[in-house]
């Protein structure tokens, strides 16, 4: 079964999530934010699972995490709440009546408490990276062309999305939602304090270029509306380029900061001068991009090119290379830089990461297409209007803290990535085995080997087969996955017990990952219960503060499939700090992973992950062709 997944902030680290309330205001229709028509077939709306199934495969998933004790104390706990005299059963029955009187159960909620509520930077920790196969530009000009033609593409995308043509994708015989593919260009999440707002437009008709802090606003379309070609775009971005040569303040840097001291610093930005109509211009525009400066050659004395790149995708690498030169509000920005580097950093809130995997291989692809053909130089050309933003002694006190609390993020966030060469996923289906669950299970016995004990581990899987659906949490650890990864680093054990144990393991994943696809996971549901409580005013249930519920949502292993035709890979950090991040692009012939933990956690190692995660695919693979 094909799924997709993306990754999310655990709501244990949302600081917002046990004091939400239903009356803080949000935009109307914000699970809608776009007015396009994109699906042909109806969708059903995302089921509330029954309490007492999910509570018993609940307990089943806590079982490789606790002890005898914890365990037993636990089952207490979960019994009492699900029990007649409970709470569990008042608050299911709450929440099958929202059920019934909205389009998706979950959808504002999880918006509010994953998103636009998470106060933390959302570089790093929310908005993934993504890192496009080297260019190897030869000179500025090449990097001024594949520029223009970037910008061509993304609106050449942009128009086919909003001409409704777009096939409905399915899963067999199940459409999937097409909502998020209108949900990408266009969008903005404007800072605001405690609860960001997400804006859109249908209707964008120019996009923001910065270049060394400058920023620019090109109308890419003309006035007879006819948009502007590849030539024209170049002598543009030529033009933007010549007219920065010396930096500007580093206010894109700012969008960095915290979401609470951004919210703030926006403010007092907003009231200064025409900051408003500068501030409406990045809103409205259809993307941005950013013309970075190369990285110093000692940026890659110790790491490779990709691990390199994921930094700079994520957060701009550093305050004196290129971490002003964003704006991580706009949910698309692609970055581009002399050395051949593309990459593409988008914010998370409005939608998951397939729709943009789609985007960005087309991108790719359209420029590619091209790449046997000249460029042709010209004078007629639309110049960029500069947007100036007008700064006093407080913001620009606030840009020199931001850019401390961004390089200290940068400097703390520790990639590894790296393609796996040996095998892809035609190997493991040779095995009849599948390619998702054979990764997760490497995964597992990876973190096994390294650590000594199991992680709580979260794997995410879309919902797009309900209306309005975001994703639901696999727990990819069981006590399969357990018993097979400590047979795997023990001397014992024949060769028929592994591949037995590790039929086992799949085996198990698939089965919770088919139940989670199907809406019928296990933490959405309790979300949705500890929501109906909150709203209700009523006092957190003790199955909420029980050691099974904290220690199984304190996800110290975060992975994530986000499949791109191209060799190219998304990136992101652990959501816990003594946690690993795992995203890879599984394609026929390679694997394509991007590792990551934090530098100032002793217990980590980003290195040592990949590398044994390499060892453990080697000879899992012995072991299936047993």
């Amino acid at each position: 079964m094909l799924r997709f997944f993306s990754t999310f902030p655990p709501l244990n680290k949302l600081p917002i999530f046990s004091r939400l309330k239903s009356n803080i205001p949000i935009m109307q229709h914000v699970l809608k934010i776009t007015s396009l028509k994109l699906n042909q077939q109806p969708l059903p709306k995302q089921p509330v699972p029954d309490l007492e199934k999910t509570a018993e495969r609940y307990l089943k998933t806590l079982k490789p995490l606790l002890n005898e004790e914890e365990y037993c104390n636990t089952d207490k706990v979960v019994r009492k709440f699900i029990s007649e005299d409970g709470l569990g059963p008042s608050l299911h029955k709450k929440l099958q009546e929202r059920y019934e009187k909205t389009e998706n159960w979950m959808g504002v909620w999880w918006l509010k408490a994953a998103y636009l509520g998470y106060r933390m930077p959302v570089i790093v920790h929310s908005s993934p990276g993504t890192v496009a196969p080297r260019q190897g530009f030869k000179s500025a000009e090449e990097m001024y062309t594949f520029a223009a033609r970037l910008v061509e593409a993304v609106c050449n995308y942009n128009a086919m999305v909003k001409s409704g043509k777009m096939k409905q994708e399915m899963v067999r015989k199940d459409p999937l939602d097409m909502l998020p593919y209108g949900m990408i260009l266009g969008t903005h999440r404007q800072p605001d304090r405690g609860l960001d707002k997400l804006l859109h437009t249908d209707h964008a008709k120019h996009i923001v270029i910065i270049c060394n802090n400058h920023f620019f606003k090109l109308n890419i379309v003309d006035g007879s509306g006819k948009s502007l070609n590849e030539n024209q775009l170049k002598a543009t971005i030529k033009d933007i380029a010549k007219r920065s040569c010396t930096a500007e303040n580093a206010v894109g840097i700012l969008t960095g900061d915290s979401r609470d001291t951004w919210a703030e610093n926006h403010a007092i930005l907003k009231d200064i001068g025409s900051n408003s109509n500068v501030l409406k211009d990045l809103e409205s525009s259809l993307f941005v991009l950013c013309l970075d400066k190369e990285l110093p050659k000692d940026a890659f004395k110790s790491k490779n090119y990709a691990s390199v790149r994921s930094v700079q995708t994520m957060t701009g690498f550093s305050s004196c290379t290129n971490a002003g030169n964003r704006w991580h509000d706009k949910t698309v920005q692609y970055i581009v830089s002399p050395g051949g580097y593309c990459g593409m950093e988008y914010e998370h809130s409005p939608c998951e990461g397939v729709p943009v995997a789609v985007l960005h291989d087309f991108v790719l692809n359209q420029v590619a297409r091209k790449s046997e053909t000249k460029c042709e130089d010209t004078t007629n050309f639309p110049k960029a209007e500069e947007l100036k933003f007008i700064l006093n002694d407080k913001l620009e006190e606030a840009i020199k803290e931001a850019a401390r609390g961004v390089d200290k993020l940068s400097e703390n966030i520790d990639m590894e990535c790296f393609t796996f060469e040996d095998f892809g996923t035609d190997e493991i289906k040779k095995c009849k085995l599948s390619p998702d669950s054979f990764i997760q299970i490497a995964m597992q016995v990876t973190f096994y080997k390294l650590q000594k004990k199991p992680p709580a581990h979260y794997e995410s899987a879309a919902l797009r087969r309900f209306i309005s659906a975001r994703t639901e949490c696999i727990r990819s650890t069981s006590t399969e996955s357990v018993a097979f990864a400590k047979l795997m680093i023990s001397d014992c054990g024949s060769d028929s017990e592994k591949k037995e144990a590790l039929t086992k393991a799949i085996n198990a994943h698939k089965q919770s990952a088919g139940e989670a696809a199907a809406g019928e996971g296990i933490d959405r549901l309790f979300f949705g219960l500890k929501m109906i409580a909150i709203d209700e005013k009523i006092e957190l249930p003790a199955f909420y503060k029980d050691v099974g519920w904290t220690r199984s949502t304190h996800f110290t292993l975060t992975s994530s499939q986000v499949p791109f035709k191209t060799a190219s890979f998304m990136c992101y950090g652990p959501v816990v700090p003594e946690g690993y991040g795992c995203c890879y692009n599984p394609r026929p012939k390679d694997i394509l992973f991007a590792c990551s933990s934090f530098q100032d956690c002793p217990e980590t190692s980003s290195k040592a992950f990949a590398e044994t995660l390499r060892e453990n695919l080697c000879n899992m693979k012995k072991v299936a062709e047993q």
